[in-house]
């Protein structure tokens, strides 16, 4: 062989070439996606790089806004809103001439309906700038929330949010914005999105068209485009440096997948067109004591935050207000450094020309091959190997998804990437395996028809085609999905390289050749018998021959880098961000076959565009990935899934009835966690093992958190409120109330609880009308109280020790019929000694486990009343 032939064979379509090829492609791409999504952006050092913002001053209100878990029913919460009222008015008073104006906003009320009926009042903290461009319409508010949890200090939801706020405050008092742009630091998201709630009724709510919310929903890493309101304002977030996000995480949440309320969805419904910025990751570590500064390991999640919010904040002032809105989107990142941005109305034009152009254009090609070369037809060997080889290993896939999810179901919990690989494995394998498997039992020859590779990329066509109808038709209902916007990517690629499949035929040559002879079966034929034929089957030595294009050795390449390449480089993306916001979400209740089962669905989307030309793929690969196999199943089955860095999350809850005796039913622990582990829980507590000793302990499935098991016993008094026995019967200070009937269908109820800001009322039959005295007398528009009514009032105060005079009406009641329910106060700030059964939790969790607040309160105590 001369050298010129020895150097096109290095680029033939042959074994060496092709798993060359795929294994330089594979691992280049996914090395870089892996790399980027664990690797955080590093912040610069240097105060000349920092965009004009104040990494370290940043830092230091960070550390001191999460000190202490601060929920708003609490007095640390006091002193974090102390610490931020002083930072903006030092920053106001330094930058006095900007037009800088400080609002203590202690007026604003609110009473809305949304699943119970909520009053608030609010405490938030609100700056103004106004804008330069005095003929501009329209402002911009920035919004993030200062409370944190009662069991959290807040790091990252949402102290990194609030230091950022505040870091924008100074930035944009310094660099006077061409649009008005408004503060939200608000006070009460975590209960409910109050916060947001009492920022409606403030004159400045109306001053603002756009907005952009800062959020955590995770504990530290890379903030995340959640959601967004319309393509135009998502247009202003390719504006930062390093975007991140994509569309597929607001479908996790029209879907459910995401048990986290963020102020976004307040600010949208008042009409706003907003951005939802979050960190997502380590949801293991979300509300739990782990969310500390201390755990984000250094500056380098505070600084994504600010350089992202600093960018696509700037972008929404310099955006024209007219250009907010165009329809809902469709959008993602490209290895963190842009971001595409379509309109779901244009995605789907361009899905139904494609869906069109594409069958269309095949079947012009088909026919131009068929006139030109009728022997080079494809015939019936070859076909419908793919389509069956998926099946089979699709099913085997998906199955070992389901086995998995019941075998050792929380093992993605800390160990994602080995439950990937071996879907990565067994999916490629069995594929493989099937493929090669059809072609040892009936090969494909290469007379009068296409080669494997071509039908195979004819055949993922028709399945991408079949795909791309049922995403397209998904954009039409009310749910106008975006999330599987990879599909159009895998169509258009593979659609490119049918064609090209398709040239390479039309032009590959076609003649007669002489046949070789296959000496053992020329032995086989010298050995006469009766059954011999007479005429031998070689005796005619010349057969029509399809022989390669001059051009397969470059177009088989730019097919493989047109169907694989690219698809490959949006479909490992998505699996990562999926596997990393769903897999810690088994704690929250979330089903483990829809975890398990999603992620190998969508794993198997990294291997089929490799289909046409798997077959070429060196067995040494396959047996590989076979060891991988059987190591990564070994582990994912019989490995503890809970660690440390991973830990499951329980929750707990403590309830008082003050109207029972001491040594009663007064006293109730609830812990709920995934029913696994419940048991191994349990027998951690002290009080809980004693209580299982003596059949004290009750399990049921009804609670707060969904698909998950809730156990109560009998736990340590709480000390609330120093000199007060808490557990006093019935004439507790504790929690005072007084319930007056005035019609057959109104009554007024009063409550005060001692060293608390937040009662409730359950009511047994459902309420049609509130009025807090003091509050408004209207509704917040967007939020009536339903026609049937509600029965649970969860009432805020602003102040400590506050008696809420609360009128309340309700229907198809007669005078003589009494009205009951339950009024009841809630506690929720930890402290030594104030709350014994919650430290006892802390102290006795192993430390595979971490406690995280089941409600409002950490504490809630109750009495029964009568109308």
């Amino acid at each position: 062989m001369n050298l010129r032939l020895k150097f096109k064979s290095m680029f033939n379509f042959a074994t060496a070439p092709v798993t060359f090829l795929t294994l330089v492609t594979y691992i280049s791409i996914l090395t870089s996606v892996v790399v980027i999504h664990e690797v955080p952006i590093t912040p610069p050092k240097k105060p000349a790089k920092q965009l004009g913002l104040d990494l370290d001053q940043a830092w230091r209100d960070l550390q001191a806004i999460t000190r202490y878990p601060h929920p708003y029913n609490s007095h640390p919460n006091d002193v974090v809103r102390d610490y931020i009222l002083h930072r903006v008015n030092g920053i106001a008073k330094k930058h006095s001439d900007s037009g800088i104006v400080v609002a203590d906003d202690l007026t604003s009320n609110g009473t809305y309906a949304a699943g119970q009926i909520i009053y608030f009042e609010g405490n938030n903290i609100l700056v103004k700038i106004d804008g330069k461009d005095k003929n501009a319409s329209g402002g911009v508010l920035f919004s993030a929330h200062f409370d944190s949890v009662s069991t959290a200090p807040g790091a990252t939801d949402n102290g990194m949010s609030v230091a950022t706020l505040l870091n924008l405050v100074e930035y944009f008092a310094k660099n006077t914005p061409k649009r008005t742009v408004v503060f939200n630091i608000n006070n009460g998201e975590e209960d409910w999105l109050n916060g947001a709630h009492a920022f409606l009724e403030h004159p400045w709510a109306k001053l603002s068209t756009v907005f952009l919310n800062l959020e955590g929903a995770g504990s530290a890493g890379r903030p995340l485009l959640f959601r967004t309101s319309s393509t135009g304002v998502t247009k202003a977030f390719k504006s930062a440096r390093h975007p991140h996000g994509t569309v597929l995480s607001a479908d996790a949440f029209k879907a459910r997948l995401v048990r986290s309320g963020t102020d976004f969805t307040v600010y949208e419904t008042a009409g706003l067109k907003g951005l939802d910025l979050a960190f997502y990751r380590k949801r293991s570590r979300y509300h739990t004591k782990y969310d500390t500064v201390a755990g984000l390991g250094g500056q380098s999640s505070l600084w994504a935050m600010m350089e992202a919010s600093l960018e696509s904040g700037k972008a929404l002032i310099d955006m024209d207000d007219n250009q907010k809105d165009g329809g809902e989107a469709v959008y993602f990142d490209l290895f963190g450094e842009t971001l595409v941005v379509m309109s779901l109305t244009l995605t789907f034009i361009i899905n139904i020309i494609l869906l069109a152009v594409g069958p269309l254009s095949i079947g012009g090609l088909a026919a131009l091959i068929f006139f030109k070369k009728r022997d080079h037809f494809w015939t019936s060997n070859g076909w419908f190997r793919f389509p069956i080889a998926l099946i089979v290993s699709g099913g085997l896939t998906t199955g070992y998804a389901r086995l998995m999810a019941k075998a050792n179901p929380y093992i993605v919990y800390s160990s994602s990437y080995s439950v990937l690989i071996s879907f990565f494995s067994l999916f490629f394998i069995t594929l493989c395996a099937s493929i090669r498997t059809a072609e040892n039992y009936k090969p494909t020859k290469l007379e009068l028809q296409a080669p494997q590779r071509s039908i195979i990329l004819l055949e993922t066509f028709v399945l991408y085609w079949i795909l791309l109808v049922l995403d397209t038709a998904s954009y039409i209902g009310s749910s106008k999905l975006g999330g599987l916007y990879m599909i159009t990517f895998f169509y258009a690629g593979s659609l490119v390289a049918v064609w090209l499949s398709m040239i390479e035929m039309y032009f590959g040559e076609s003649k007669k050749e002489k046949k070789p002879v296959d000496r053992q079966q020329e032995e086989v034929e010298s050995l006469a018998t009766e059954r011999t034929p007479l005429i031998p089957e070689n005796a005619n030595s010349f057969t029509r021959v399809i022989r390669d294009s001059k051009w397969t050795t470059l177009f088989w390449g730019l097919e493989f880098l047109l169907s694989a390449a690219f698809p490959l480089i949006i479909s490992s993306q998505l699996v990562l961000l999926l596997l990393t916001a769903l897999g810690e979400t088994l704690a929250d209740g979330n089903s483990a076959k829809l975890v398990y089962v999603g992620t190998s669905i969508f794993t198997m989307f990294l291997i089929l565009p490799l289909a046409p030309y798997i077959h070429k793929i060196q067995k040494s690969v396959i047996y590989i990935l076979a060891l991988v196999l059987i190591g990564t199943t070994l582990y994912n089955f019989l490995a503890f899934p809970f660690s440390p860095a991973s830990p499951l999350k329980v929750y707990f809850q403590q309830t008082l009835d003050l109207d029972a005796a001491v040594d009663g039913a007064a006293n109730n622990v609830t812990i709920a966690g995934v029913p696994e582990f419940m048991g191994h829980i349990l027998s951690s507590l002290p009080s809980a093992e004693d209580a299982i000793r003596h059949d004290g302990v009750s399990c049921s499935w009804a609670g707060a958190k969904e698909g998950l098991r809730s156990c109560s016993f009998k736990g340590p008094v709480p000390h609330l409120v120093p000199g007060i026995q808490d557990m006093k019967p019935k004439s507790s200070k504790l929690l005072i109330f007084d319930a007056k009937r005035l019609t057959a269908n109104s009554g007024t109820i009063t409550i005060k609880g001692e060293n608390t800001r937040s009662c409730r009322i359950y009511m047994d039959v459902p309420v049609t009308s509130v009025r807090v005295t003091g509050g408004n007398d209207r509704l917040q528009e967007s939020y009536p109280i339903p026609q049937d009514g509600l029965k649970e009032i969860r009432l805020w105060s602003r102040t400590w020790d506050r008696a809420f005079e609360v009128h309340l009406g309700w229907e198809g009641k007669v005078k003589a019929e009494p009205v009951r329910g339950t009024v009841a106060c809630e506690w929720a700030e930890l402290g030594e000694g104030k709350i014994p059964a919650l430290d006892e939790v802390i102290s006795f969790l192993p430390t595979w486990a971490v406690a995280s607040k089941m409600a409002d309160g950490l504490v809630e105590g109750r009495r029964r009343f009568e109308m």
